[in-house]
């Protein structure tokens, strides 16, 4: 099961047999702004072998407060 601490709405989730693909929205912590951007979905090999880890970590500026936001999902 994914977790998103930080920077992140998790939308949906798939477990598969042989990868797990999470998908999630982008969200300032903030000032909690969600980009209308559409939902990103990566894909990981079970226990986080493709991922940084057991971990799924990325950045981007808000464009509402301009603070530099960490997006870390636990996968």
């Amino acid at each position: 099961m994914a977790v998103a601490i930080e920077g992140a709405e998790i939308v949906r989730e798939h477990e598969g047999p042989y990868t797990n693909q999470i998908t999630y929205r982008q969200r300032c912590d903030s000032c909690g702004y969600v980009p209308p951007k559409p939902p990103i979905t990566v894909s990981c090999l079970p226990h986080g072998t493709v991922m940084h880890g057991p971990y799924h970590v990325e950045s981007f500026v808000c464009p509402f407060c301009g603070n530099c936001q960490e997006v870390k999902i636990q996968g």
